[in-house]
């Protein structure tokens, strides 16, 4: 039940797509050419001619909100997400298509020479109307799902129970009702033992089991599935061995054996070349256009204090290996002498007056860009540790070593949300283990994107 739900709100958001494609279109030819809002120095062109970029609109657009997963998403997504993803798409269809007819016209495919104006007032135009119609096809999809309730039966009483209904009630715009629990133990929300089954889901006109109890219950997990397949509700299984999945579970086939892999990350293979080509290609252009602003702060430190430009300092990166970070030097020379190391607190008497600006505005952390030049880093990902703080931490933080699974960035996900510095720990590896998990080429732009939108390099934790 809950599958077809999804699969009816990919329908419905598809065909907005499609419609708001087409509306900002006629729109912004209409806006371009024939509003009087705008010069139109070389005259008003055919519109019939013009039409033959709609279809190449929609089939890009479409395909790419495809591959965005747009229609294929999680039950909820963020809205900050869907923005950047849609702003992406339409400026990157806009230039697509710009391409595509300026070479036809070049060599005389088509008659006409494409509108840079048009496809400037076009991009922005259908990022809004996109956004609308979605909107639009939400509140037509909440009111279907009003007509067909799933309503749910979790068995189980522990943990892992309660934290699936916590997160099925949070979609109620699915038509997903928890009912209630099975359980062996009588509380609050149970409506019966595991043996009362049918009972249950036949006087709670049941359509959704999930079955989330620990692998000691094995026998009964079995029994509950049987009886569920009977009974031709939908079944969902929350096994417990996922709690203990190291980073993502996978399905691998070894000659037809299923294998449950539970340290698979999507960043491998041909992924990992693109963020390497990316890293290259930024790190690279960055320290040739920084490099005057380079030049000026490391004579603004020789002038302030007494000690080399920059400081280097072991971090761990990927697969635990170590490397000497390079920074700009923030702290007199020798800082650590007496303290050893150690986070640096609010108001440390250490940093110095050009140092507390650097470190104000992270930009102690420019000369970073030549480790991801070199490998060492990435441009986004879980930031590096000093070898002394990992073997302190590693013991008592579950999954702490995980994030050495990928390269250490210079922003991610974590900073982005505002965990920098001498900030929760715990909470900074959660975020650092999403970013793992869930890597894909545009996170990486959203997260560089909300770096300089948020202004994120101001760390306010400095």
């Amino acid at each position: 039940m809950i599958r077809r739900q999804r699969e009816q709100l990919a329908r419905l958001f598809a065909l907005s797509d499609a419609l708001a494609i087409a509306a900002a279109f006629f729109f912004s030819f209409w806006l371009r050419f024939h509003s009087g809002l705008l010069p139109v120095p070389r005259g008003v062109p055919r519109f019939s001619a013009y039409l033959v970029i709609l279809p190449v609109l929609l089939f890009i657009q479409m395909v790419y909100f495809s591959y965005q997963g747009f229609y294929r998403f999680k039950l909820r997504r963020n809205r900050l997400d869907d923005l950047f993803s849609v702003i992406l798409n339409c400026a990157a269809a806009a230039f697509t298509v710009l391409l595509v007819f300026s070479y036809l016209k070049s060599y005389r495919f088509i008659g006409f020479e494409i509108s840079h104006g048009f496809l400037a007032v076009y991009a922005p135009l259908a990022v809004a109307i996109v956004f609308l119609c979605r909107a639009l096809m939400f509140r037509v999809f909440r009111r279907l799902a009003r007509n067909g309730v799933s309503r749910v039966l979790i068995a189980g009483s522990g943990d892992l129970a309660a934290l699936t209904a916590e997160n099925l009630s949070r979609y109620s715009h699915f038509g997903l009702e928890v009912s209630g629990f099975l359980s062996s133990q009588p509380r609050a929300g149970v409506l019966g033992g595991y043996d009362d089954l049918e009972a249950v889901t036949r006087r709670h006109g049941i359509t959704d089991l999930f079955v989330a109890l620990p692998l000691s219950e094995y026998e009964t997990v079995m029994r509950l599935i049987k009886g569920g397949n009977n009974l031709l509700v939908d079944i969902h299984l929350v096994p417990d061995i996922l709690q203990l999945a190291s980073l993502k579970a996978g399905l691998e086939h070894i000659e037809g054996l299923p294998v449950i892999n539970l340290g698979d990350i999507p960043l491998q293979g041909w992924p990992a070349l693109s963020k390497r080509l990316f890293d290259l290609l930024v790190s690279l252009c960055g320290l040739v256009l920084l490099l005057p602003f380079a030049a000026l702060v490391a004579l603004l430190l020789k002038i302030d204090s007494r000690g080399p430009v920059f400081y280097r300092q072991e971090r761990l990166g990927l697969d635990g290996r170590v490397f000497r970070m390079l920074k700009f030097r923030t702290m007199v020379r020798d800082a650590e002498q007496a303290t050893g190391p150690i986070w640096s607190p609010q108001n440390d008497p250490r940093v110095t007056r050009v140092g507390r600006v650097l470190r104000k505005l992270s930009i102690d952390e420019l000369p970073q860009l030549i480790h991801v030049l070199l490998g060492d880093m990435s441009l986004v990902g879980p930031r590096p540790e000093r070898p002394e703080l990992v073997e302190k931490f590693k013991g008592s933080i579950p999954r702490y070593m995980l994030r050495h699974r990928v390269k250490a960035g210079m922003t991610g996900w974590a900073q982005v949300h505002g965990l920098r510095g001498n900030t929760p720990l715990d909470k900074r590896i959660e975020f650092d283990i999403f970013y793992i998990q869930n890597w894909t080429f545009r996170l990486d732009l959203e997260i560089i994107f909300r770096t300089l939108l948020k202004f994120q390099f101001i760390d306010r934790n400095a």
